[in-house]
């Protein structure tokens, strides 16, 4: 994940972000790792097999410039405008930081080319909660879109859920069942443009892939829409700041919109996210409780794989993310309320808006 900025007392004082469950602070005199235990970050010492698997370099901050929306409206008026002008763009909408400036600056750019907009978001019944579709609604309404919310089907869900558990890392069936209900949503608006919100800072994969995408044509890869593809946190936030479009989980201190249940999420976010109330927990508690007992009973305890969350993880990897408490001194230590505030700050600070660039 990329690194965010953060502040203290109205001054920059570093960055901070998350990769499997380790979360990295760096500031300028030194950089600390910490392993996540519970409510608490724990300093890490080791470079253990486990911890390679998960390090995920930090990417190489934005160098692209949003002086100001008018001044991209009108680079992308001017580059795509005439391919656009008439047609019908869907939008997938999540209602998270980079997919709401998208359709803000679709919203704008549609009203000087003229162009449809039809945003749609797509929700993980048993898995997401059910407030972020508020969220989502109450963005597209305030922009003036009637948000089209669709859905797999609840029947799959459950066959899924059954059959193979709660989503893991390499078996993540939610995002097949996802993408399925998008492509039926696709069918049925048939646009000219798919407008999606990925953004190059984010991952080193999916810099290379972005940057090879929108290498030739800014902003347009076939029939792949994409405003924000080039600019960094810093950006992004100040606008959502500026307009009041500031996703509710942000200010709690977690750094992406996504499902309670995301076998992706660090172990710091699901921390948050356990106060999540979901449609049904005692469904998800049921399935938990058969996957622990059918592939992890005999390795570790149901204690360790509830509060570890470990069947984000293969039975023999979960093992070897226990073992990685070895690897930490308990008296170094980073509080989830330090955490929240280091990740909220760049919602909240004024001084956020000025930040430069420190990479």
């Amino acid at each position: 994940m990329e690194r965010y900025p953060f502040f203290r007392g109205g001054r920059l004082e570093g960055f901070v972000r998350t990769y499997g469950d380790y979360l990295e602070v760096t500031r300028l005199e030194r950089e600390d790792v910490y392993l996540w235990e519970g409510r608490v970050g724990v300093r890490y010492t080791g470079g253990s097999p486990f911890f390679k698997a998960c390090y995920e370099p930090p990417t190489a901050p934005s160098l692209a410039s949003l002086d100001s929306l008018e001044e991209r409206l009108k680079r992308v008026a001017d580059s795509i405008g005439s391919k656009l002008a008439g047609r019908k763009v869907m939008v997938d909408f999540s209602g998270g930081k980079d997919s709401t400036l998208n359709l803000l600056l679709l919203k704008a750019l549609s009203e000087r080319v003229s162009f449809q907009v039809a945003p749609v978001y797509v929700h993980m019944p048993f898995l997401e909660p059910p407030e972020n579709i508020d969220h989502a609604q109450w963005i597209a309404g305030k922009l003036g879109y009637d948000l089209e919310v669709v859905e797999p089907s609840r029947q799959q869900i459950l066959f899924f859920l059954h059959r193979h558990g709660l989503p893991r890392r390499g078996q993540r069936w939610c995002t097949y069942l996802k993408m399925r209900a998008l492509r039926e949503a696709r069918k049925r608006i048939s646009p000219s443009y798919e407008a999606r919100a990925e953004r190059v800072a984010e991952s080193g994969k999916r810099a290379e892939r972005l940057s090879r995408a929108y290498s030739k044509a800014a902003f347009l890869s076939g029939a792949s829409l994409n405003l924000v593809y080039d600019l960094g946190i810093e950006q992004v936030a100040s606008v959502l700041r500026e307009q009041g479009f500031v996703h509710p989980h942000y200010l709690d201190g977690l750094p992406r919109v996504s499902c309670s249940l995301c076998p992706y999420r660090s172990l710091y976010e699901l921390e948050l996210s356990s106060r999540d109330p979901l449609e049904d927990e005692g469904l998800v508690e049921h399935v938990a409780s058969s996957l622990y007992r059918r592939f992890y009973s005999v390795r570790v305890s149901w204690e360790e794989f509830w509060s570890y969350r470990l069947w984000r993880f293969p039975p023999s990897i979960a093992l070897a993310r226990l073992e990685e408490r070895a690897h930490t001194r308990v008296e170094d230590s980073l509080s989830l309320e330090e955490a929240r505030e280091m990740f909220r700050s760049i919602w909240t600070s004024s001084a956020a808006s000025r930040v430069e660039d420190h990479g």
